[in-house]
């Protein structure tokens, strides 16, 4: 071969090789990447956003943001932006949801995530940074409850998260009896009503009466219809126990635990007559013929069991005490049969006549 000739392929090799070099340092761009705020240079050759990142081993997930779009093109010069979003277990009010936020501290996730008052009460500080494997936020709003307790009624703005946090806050004790609308761990609302009923249970021992029983005992000296109480009953007693449940001072609830007979009763003795009662004498038989209905029913309507208001005169025909025994007549004339009583008038007007009885006597005739 001539030399020319080699020469002249020598030349053309050569210019290729220094073409393709020159391409090749054409094909190379400076973009700037900017990642969570965070901006560096890189030199590349990709020809998308997507691909610089993946030369970069960045592989973006579904929530991140990255600016332009990982198809789009980019040139020398261009800017990426990659916010990559953090997920964030957020709590408001006591209701529980996870989101995720691109922003990187605390304030900007409330910012980004709408909560923009002032007043909140957080878990962390506003400007705590949100690390990008996430965090927990609890946010607590102020809020308007009801509350109702100790007989009063008065709206509360609170911040508290929950019904035993509100308590907690007004210096509400709660017994283990006691009872709340809501459960102490309910998250609070606005416009929520809270109401505290006050339960007090406690046993309380009564002492109750036991009627004594009456013991019959015949007694063949009096006569028939004649008792007389010779030994008096005295009633016992019984202790009850309650379970007493009282709801806001009234109580609404009475359950009986136990009863125990704590004194015995002492039988009332009562003798009963049986001696047949004798004929009426002579000089009552002189006197038949009166009026003696009338004057009971005058001196008593007629009642034999009747007693005067002062209590001394006693019976149809209203005797005293000492009258009737000194006709012969034993015990209570008002608990003497009508028979005896009539019996013994007769005998009284025999002794006496009817001024035994100043204001009726004058009905024996009529």
């Amino acid at each position: 071969m001539r030399r020319s000739l080699k020469f002249s392929l020598f030349a053309l090799v050569l210019l290729g090789l220094v073409g393709g070099s020159a391409a090749y340092l054409l094909a190379q761009k400076s973009v700037t990447l900017t990642i969570d705020g965070q901006a560096r240079e890189v030199s590349t050759y990709a020809g998308t956003a997507g691909e610089v990142l993946a030369d970069e081993g960045l592989t973006p997930a579904t929530q991140d943001v990255v600016l332009p779009a990982l198809d789009a093109r980019v040139g020398d010069g261009d800017t990426i932006v990659v916010n990559r979003a953090r997920p964030l277990s957020l709590t408001v009010d006591g209701v529980r949801t996870d989101v995720y936020t691109t922003a990187l501290s605390v304030d900007g996730a409330l910012a980004e995530l709408g909560y923009r008052a002032e007043d909140l009460v957080l878990s962390t500080s506003r400007s705590e940074r949100l690390p990008l494997d996430g965090m927990e936020l609890a946010i607590t709003t102020n809020k308007d409850v009801t509350l109702i307790a100790d007989g009063q009624q008065r709206v509360v703005t609170t911040a508290a998260a929950t019904a035993g946090d509100l308590l907690a806050e007004q210096g509400i004790a709660l017994s283990p009896t006691d009872r709340t609308s809501l459960y102490p761990q309910q998250p609070l609302l606005d416009a929520m009503v809270l109401r505290v009923t006050r339960v007090q249970v406690s046993d309380v021992t009564e002492v109750q009466p036991v009627d004594y029983e009456t013991v019959e005992t015949q007694d063949p000296a009096a006569f028939e219809g004649e008792r007389t109480v010779t030994s008096k009953g005295v009633a016992g007693e019984r202790t009850v126990t309650w379970r007493v449940t009282v709801t806001d001072g009234v109580e609404t609830g009475r359950e009986q635990l136990g009863s125990v007979v704590t004194q015995e009763p002492v039988a009332e003795q009562v003798a009963v007559g049986t001696k047949e009662k004798p004929a009426a004498p002579a000089a009552v038989v002189s006197a038949d013929g009166l009026n003696w209905a009338a004057l009971a029913k005058c001196e008593s309507g007629g009642r034999p069991n009747a007693v005067s208001g002062t209590g001394k005169y006693r019976g149809m025909y209203q005797f005293s005490t000492s009258t009737w025994a000194a006709v012969g007549g034993s015990g209570d004339p008002a608990a003497a049969s009508a028979e005896e009583q009539t019996m013994r008038a007769q005998m009284l007007y025999a002794r006496s006549g009817a001024g035994q009885w100043p204001h009726c006597g004058s009905r024996l005739f009529g």
